[in-house]
Protein backbone atom coordinates (compact mmCIF):
# COMPACT_ATOMS: atom_id res chain seq x y z
CA UNK A 1 0.00 0.00 0.00
CA UNK A 2 1.09 3.17 -0.73
CA UNK A 3 0.04 7.13 -0.11
CA UNK A 4 -3.20 8.11 -1.76
CA UNK A 5 -4.56 4.33 -1.79
CA UNK A 6 -8.17 3.45 -0.65
CA UNK A 7 -9.06 0.64 1.24
CA UNK A 8 -11.96 -1.22 2.67
CA UNK A 9 -11.13 -2.94 5.33
CA UNK A 10 -13.19 -5.78 6.93
CA UNK A 11 -13.64 -7.40 9.95
CA UNK A 12 -15.94 -9.97 10.71
CA UNK A 13 -16.80 -11.41 14.64
CA UNK A 14 -18.84 -14.46 15.47
CA UNK A 15 -20.83 -14.46 18.91
CA UNK A 16 -22.62 -17.87 19.51
CA UNK A 17 -22.27 -18.86 16.39
CA UNK A 18 -23.55 -15.67 14.88
CA UNK A 19 -21.95 -12.89 12.89
CA UNK A 20 -21.61 -9.17 12.57
CA UNK A 21 -19.54 -7.10 10.77
CA UNK A 22 -18.05 -3.58 10.23
CA UNK A 23 -15.99 -2.41 7.18
CA UNK A 24 -14.37 1.36 6.99
CA UNK A 25 -12.92 2.82 3.88
CA UNK A 26 -9.71 4.28 5.66
CA UNK A 27 -6.83 6.50 3.63
CA UNK A 28 -3.49 5.85 3.37
CA UNK A 29 -2.44 9.60 3.45
CA UNK A 30 -4.24 12.24 3.05
CA UNK A 31 -7.32 12.05 0.18
CA UNK A 32 -7.61 13.86 -2.08
CA UNK A 33 -10.47 16.24 -2.79
CA UNK A 34 -12.43 14.03 -4.99
CA UNK A 35 -11.95 11.12 -2.18
CA UNK A 36 -12.80 13.23 0.21
CA UNK A 37 -16.44 13.65 -1.38
CA UNK A 38 -16.70 10.32 -3.06
CA UNK A 39 -16.54 9.26 0.98
CA UNK A 40 -18.94 11.45 2.41
CA UNK A 41 -21.44 10.64 -0.54
CA UNK A 42 -20.82 6.81 0.77
CA UNK A 43 -21.21 8.22 4.37
CA UNK A 44 -24.33 10.25 3.83
CA UNK A 45 -25.77 6.91 1.67
CA UNK A 46 -24.88 4.09 4.30
CA UNK A 47 -26.69 7.14 7.22
CA UNK A 48 -29.61 8.05 5.52
CA UNK A 49 -30.07 3.68 4.96
CA UNK A 50 -29.57 2.67 8.72
CA UNK A 51 -31.65 5.48 9.76
CA UNK A 52 -34.91 4.18 7.30
CA UNK A 53 -34.46 0.72 7.87
CA UNK A 54 -36.91 -0.81 10.42
CA UNK A 55 -39.83 -3.41 10.29
CA UNK A 56 -42.86 -2.38 7.67
CA UNK A 57 -40.42 -1.69 4.76
CA UNK A 58 -39.34 -3.37 2.15
CA UNK A 59 -35.83 -4.41 1.14
CA UNK A 60 -35.89 -2.44 -2.02
CA UNK A 61 -37.31 0.42 0.07
CA UNK A 62 -33.78 0.60 1.94
CA UNK A 63 -31.92 0.09 -1.36
CA UNK A 64 -34.13 3.18 -2.71
CA UNK A 65 -33.24 5.72 0.06
CA UNK A 66 -29.40 5.03 -0.13
CA UNK A 67 -28.87 5.08 -3.85
CA UNK A 68 -31.16 8.19 -4.19
CA UNK A 69 -28.47 9.97 -2.06
CA UNK A 70 -25.63 8.49 -4.52
CA UNK A 71 -27.41 9.21 -7.27
CA UNK A 72 -28.10 12.82 -6.40
CA UNK A 73 -24.51 13.34 -6.24
CA UNK A 74 -24.08 12.71 -9.57
CA UNK A 75 -22.62 9.23 -8.71
CA UNK A 76 -24.60 6.82 -9.32
CA UNK A 77 -22.93 4.81 -12.28
CA UNK A 78 -20.80 4.01 -9.37
CA UNK A 79 -23.06 2.35 -7.21
CA UNK A 80 -22.99 -1.31 -8.57
CA UNK A 81 -22.97 -2.84 -5.47
CA UNK A 82 -26.47 -3.55 -3.02
CA UNK A 83 -27.34 -1.80 -0.59
CA UNK A 84 -27.01 -4.72 2.04
CA UNK A 85 -27.45 -8.11 2.97
CA UNK A 86 -28.63 -10.27 6.33
CA UNK A 87 -26.09 -12.01 8.65
CA UNK A 88 -26.12 -14.39 10.87
CA UNK A 89 -24.62 -18.03 10.88
CA UNK A 90 -23.12 -16.79 7.56
CA UNK A 91 -21.62 -14.02 6.11
CA UNK A 92 -23.59 -13.02 3.57
CA UNK A 93 -27.21 -14.40 3.65
CA UNK A 94 -30.68 -13.98 2.15
CA UNK A 95 -32.40 -11.18 2.11
CA UNK A 96 -30.39 -9.11 -0.23
CA UNK A 97 -31.32 -5.30 0.13
CA UNK A 98 -31.61 -4.47 -3.36
CA UNK A 99 -33.91 -2.86 -6.11
CA UNK A 100 -35.55 -6.01 -6.73
CA UNK A 101 -36.74 -7.11 -3.61
CA UNK A 102 -39.92 -6.81 -2.17
CA UNK A 103 -39.63 -8.55 0.72
CA UNK A 104 -41.00 -6.77 4.05
CA UNK A 105 -38.71 -6.61 6.57
CA UNK A 106 -39.60 -7.54 9.90
CA UNK A 107 -38.47 -7.53 13.83
CA UNK A 108 -35.33 -9.50 14.94
CA UNK A 109 -34.21 -9.74 10.93
CA UNK A 110 -30.55 -8.95 11.36
CA UNK A 111 -28.74 -6.92 8.13
CA UNK A 112 -26.07 -5.04 7.35
CA UNK A 113 -25.83 -1.84 5.51
CA UNK A 114 -23.22 -1.23 2.78
CA UNK A 115 -23.71 1.19 0.34
CA UNK A 116 -20.89 1.17 -2.12
CA UNK A 117 -19.36 3.78 -4.71
CA UNK A 118 -16.22 2.04 -6.90
CA UNK A 119 -14.98 4.92 -9.32
CA UNK A 120 -11.74 3.15 -11.54
CA UNK A 121 -8.67 4.57 -10.65
CA UNK A 122 -10.36 6.87 -7.54
CA UNK A 123 -11.18 3.60 -4.82
CA UNK A 124 -13.84 1.87 -3.78
CA UNK A 125 -15.64 3.21 -0.46
CA UNK A 126 -18.24 1.52 1.58
CA UNK A 127 -19.26 1.80 5.30
CA UNK A 128 -20.50 -1.74 6.54
CA UNK A 129 -22.63 -1.61 9.91
CA UNK A 130 -24.72 -4.83 11.16
CA UNK A 131 -28.24 -3.76 12.74
CA UNK A 132 -30.88 -5.77 14.30
CA UNK A 133 -34.37 -4.88 13.37
CA UNK A 134 -36.45 -3.91 16.59
CA UNK A 135 -40.57 -2.61 17.51
CA UNK A 136 -38.69 0.91 17.86
CA UNK A 137 -36.46 0.71 14.45
CA UNK A 138 -33.03 -1.03 14.34
CA UNK A 139 -30.42 -1.11 16.66
CA UNK A 140 -26.82 -1.16 15.77
CA UNK A 141 -24.37 -3.65 17.33
CA UNK A 142 -20.92 -2.35 15.51
CA UNK A 143 -19.40 0.74 16.91
CA UNK A 144 -16.15 1.81 15.28
CA UNK A 145 -16.19 6.19 13.95
CA UNK A 146 -17.42 6.56 10.79
CA UNK A 147 -15.89 10.35 9.57
CA UNK A 148 -13.45 10.48 7.42
CA UNK A 149 -10.29 12.00 9.29
CA UNK A 150 -10.80 9.32 12.10
CA UNK A 151 -10.12 7.02 8.80
CA UNK A 152 -6.54 8.76 7.65
CA UNK A 153 -3.30 6.65 8.30
CA UNK A 154 -0.26 7.47 7.38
Amino acid sequence: MQKGDTVIHTRQVVFNGYRAELERTVFIGEPSKQQRKTFEVMRLAQETAMEFIKPGVTAKQVDKVARDVIHKAGLGEYAIHRVGHGIGVSSHEEHYLRFDNDLVLEEGMVYTIEPGIYIPGLGGFRHSDTVVLTAGGNKLITEYPRDLDSLVFE
